[in-house]
């Protein structure tokens, strides 16, 4: 949702359980999208982002082992098996998260109660004791083909989950909501921040460079330095809006300074996303418009300039008209547009949807895919 979003844990939500001492649980629990890697090669990838196994019953259960299987028509064709020491690490890791109270700051990470349920213990070994649990998480394949399923044996078949895989993009098809052409310099590839966390999985932040691919003009100490800075923001698609914030300034202790290493930026950058994450919706997003267009798909806005928002909650928008300004509010490094489509209103608590752009997105020739980071994009009228 910004520029630099410091990993660091990944996701979890409810899909199938068991009647036996084990329960599975997954975040995104009502599916798992894979994103197109090329398509000239049919290749894909998928990040399940959260399993939470939990021990519902009277005594303590022994974790041991952890598959992992995607399947096409139920036959399995990918498999990946989770031994003590991978699930030792996903213990530790999850124990010492919750330990410093960070999972509810971190809810749209693991998806809240829907994971796990109120007052669950995560443990820091492999023994679940009775309402205890360990969450594995992002856990990543590449795979040549279509899948269709995700299921996860615990202990052999001691219990069992289950979450379907879906490929393809949203229903509605977007225009490009910007003027002109954009860096995609944050998409929904692996290497890019984004693809790890639910809500913006399939994110974009796209900013704009001048002929000598410089996205500054003078010392980039202002905002007004940055190209991209006050360009106007259009809705992508036809749709009613649903969820505005429009009363967030801007700080600049969040961009880089002169001469500052890009180490030590980033050491002071975490403290100030985390103070700026524990406030909630207007601390991450900043100004910021959500706009239901119908089929559970909904378009979120963000880091948009101070009194720059032209719409509020009820309103009607068609495509292609203006709703605000290009800025760098909110958990933002550095004036930008942050755009995604999520399943739900809920600008944290929801799970990202591949964009289905309506006209090609790129200016060179090119065979039809999906976008990835580093591209160029504009608004192709042709």
């Amino acid at each position: 949702m910004h520029i630099a979003l410091l990993a660091i844990f990944a996701g979890a939500s409810l899909v199938a359980t068991t009647a036996q001492a084990l329960e599975v649980r997954f975040f995104p629990g009502e599916r798992v999208y894979a994103y197109e890697a090329s398509a000239q090669h049919g290749a894909n990838t998928v990040v399940v982002h959260n399993i939470a196994i939990l021990n519902n019953a009277a005594e303590p259960v022994a974790l041991a082992e952890v598959s992992i299987e995607l399947m096409q028509a139920d036959r399995v064709l990918d498999q990946r098996t989770l031994g003590p020491d991978e699930l030792a690490q996903s213990a530790a890791g999850g124990a010492g998260i919750q330990q410093a109270g960070l999972l509810d700051v971190l809810a749209f990470q693991f998806g809240g109660s829907t994971l796990l349920p109120q007052n669950t213990t995560l443990s820091a070994d492999l023994t679940l004791e009775p309402g205890e649990a360990v969450i594995v998480a992002s856990q990543v394949f590449a795979y040549r083909g279509a899948r269709d399923g995700l299921r996860v044996r615990v202990n052999g078949d001691a219990a069992q989950g289950q979450v379907a895989i879906r490929s393809g993009a949203s229903q509605t098809a977007f225009s490009f909501p910007l003027q002109g052409m954009w860096f995609n310099a944050s998409g929904a590839s692996l290497h890019t921040h984004h693809r790890w966390t639910p809500m913006e999985e399939f994110g974009y932040d796209f900013i704009l460079l001048d002929g000598n691919g410089s996205r500054v003009k003078g010392d980039a100490t202002q905002f007004a330095d940055y190209l991209a800075y006050g360009q106007p923001v259009a809705a992508a698609a036809e749709g009613k809006v649903v969820f505005v914030v429009a009363d967030q300034g801007e700080d600049a202790a969040g961009m880089q300074q002169p001469g500052e290493t890009i180490e030590a930026y980033f050491e002071r950058l975490q403290q100030i996303q985390f103070e700026r994450i524990a406030k909630g919706p207007p601390g991450v997003g900043g100004n910021q418009v959500i706009i239901d267009h119908g089929n559970g798909e909904f378009s979120f806005y963000g880091h948009l300039k101070p009194d720059s928002v032209s719409v509020k909650v009820g309103d009607p928008v068609e495509r292609g008209a203006q709703i605000g300004a290009v800025g760098s509010s909110g958990n933002s490094t550095e004036p930008h547009l942050h755009f995604h489509v999520c399943n739900s209103a809920d600008p944290l608590m929801c799970a990202g949807i591949p964009v289905q752009w309506d006209r090609p997105f790129s200016p060179l020739p090119d065979l039809p895919r999906a976008a990835q980071s580093g591209d160029f994009m504009t608004r192709m009228e042709n």
